[in-house]
Formats: structure tokens, sequence, C-alpha cells
């Protein structure tokens, strides 16, 4: 039996009643060029707010105003991932003749989401689609699955990005979606995994979309598992009780000979 929970923030899975790796948790090991970005970020808004920042540092103090401008790369990051749910969410509703309230700030983003829609003239065969893999232990919720006619392109897995831009990491994220063994149906029942044409990123901006298709073949899904596999052997231990400690010995005594 294949189980999803909400836990903080993200979303837990099991399998068999045994604890299963999460695939954006595991692509966490794939290293990224955080840190000029997170730079970038903290520097921004000291240039666009210093009557802020200046207000931060008098009435929070210096420390409270370091812990703030720390956190502003994760809050932005965050906030890109809930934006890109709800965009999803509220133009998919409107496409089905649905009334919905679309906040102001979200606005542009379902109007280039419905462009797309009007151009490729998409169906939707899966929505936000829990998947498992048995084999290698992990799971994950890929954000759709669509049968698109326009230029042929038939079914495929549609990944949704809004952020400021599409990386890699992507192609690794769906390749595993795409290779998983079963998926949850509506009842919660395992059903064999949907095989796919093709899978596509499609980037929403508030001045329009991008639809481009993603190289997340059985080469890709062989650099996922060694993710997975590194994940497992480095930082998931790392994260728990630090057990590559225990590959350094003991200090030696001038005393005693080295065991080898």
């Amino acid at each position: 039996m294949i189980k999803r929970w909400q836990q903080g923030s993200g979303h837990c899975y099991s399998i068999d009643g045994k604890r299963a790796l999460g695939v954006t948790t595991v692509l966490k090991a794939v290293p990224k060029e955080l840190v000029g970005w997170s730079a970038r970020t903290v520097a921004d808004f000291v240039v666009e707010h210093p009557g802020l920042l200046q207000d931060l540092i008098r009435d929070g103090g210096g420390d409270a105003t370091r812990d703030f401008l720390a956190g502003l790369p994760f809050q932005q990051r965050n906030a890109a991932a809930v934006r890109g749910t709800a965009v999803h969410r509220l133009a998919e509703r409107i496409m089905h003749g649905d009334e919905v309230e679309v906040p102001d700030d979200l606005v542009p983003y379902v109007r280039s989401y419905i462009a797309f829609c009007d151009d490729w003239q998409p169906t939707a065969l899966h929505s936000e689609l829990v998947v498992a893999s048995r084999k290698h232990g992990y799971a994950g919720t890929l954000d759709s699955i669509l049968r698109i006619p326009v230029q042929g392109l038939g079914v495929v897995q549609v990944d949704y990005k809004t952020g400021n831009g599409v990386y890699g990491e992507v192609a690794l994220q769906t390749a595993a979606y795409r290779y998983a063994d079963v998926y949850l149906d509506e009842d919660g029942v395992e059903q064999p995994m949907v095989p796919v044409d093709g899978v596509y990123v499609l980037h929403v901006r508030p001045e329009g979309y991008e639809l481009m298709p993603l190289e997340a073949g059985p080469a890709t899904f062989d650099r996922f598992l060694a993710v997975l596999e590194m994940y497992r052997q480095v930082i998931r231990p790392v994260q728990r009780v630090r057990p590559l400690d225990r590959l350094i010995g003991a200090p030696l005594s001038i005393d005693a000979p080295a065991v080898a």
C-alpha cells in the first residue's frame, strides 16, 4: 500500500508501511549554484529597501536582522513552489468552466496558463498524481499527464514551473515520475504507471509561457538513480547520526601499534 501525508510544508510517503524517499527530497543531493543566487536575493533586498533595513536593525537588533536576511532566499523559493501549485489549480478550474476568484498577484500567471491551453488544446488525463517505485523505494507527486493533439505530441507528462528560471534537475525529477512502477487512482487503488510519449516543462510567467521538451528517458532515469544512491549512502546518514564519522579511527597512542 502506498500512502502520502502532509508534514510541514511538504509531503511524506510510505510504501507497504516503510518510509519512502520523496523525489524532490532526493534531488537535494544534486549540487546547485545556490550561493550566488542567495547572495543576489539578499543584495537586491538591501538595495531596494534601505529604509526598511534600518527599521529592522533599530527595532529588532542585529541578530534578528541577520536571521531575516538569511531566510530571504528560502522564503522566495517556497513562495515560487506554492505559487506554481495555486496557478495550476486555478487555471484548470477556469478551463473547466468553474467560477473562481483569482488573487490579484496570480492573475498574470493564470492568464499565461490559459494562453497555453488556448494554443495547445490540452486535455487533462491526470493531475497531481501520486506515483511510486517499489523496486527503488521512492515516491512523488507529478503535476499532470495531458493529451496534447497540437503537433501530435500525444500523451505527455508536464511539470509546471513559475519561478524565474527552469533548471536541469527538473529532467531528473520528471524521469523519476515517468519510470515509477505504479500510481494511485482517485480511489487510492494502485494502477500500472501511465506510459507517455514525451515529457515537458511548462514555464509560466506573468508575461507569457514556454513549453519546453525534457530529456527524461532511460539515461536520465539512470542519473536519478545515481543521485538516489548518493542520497541514501551519504546525505541521509549524515543528517541522522553522521555514520561517516565512524570511518575515523580512535587517536593513536605512542605506546600501542597502529591498527590498519
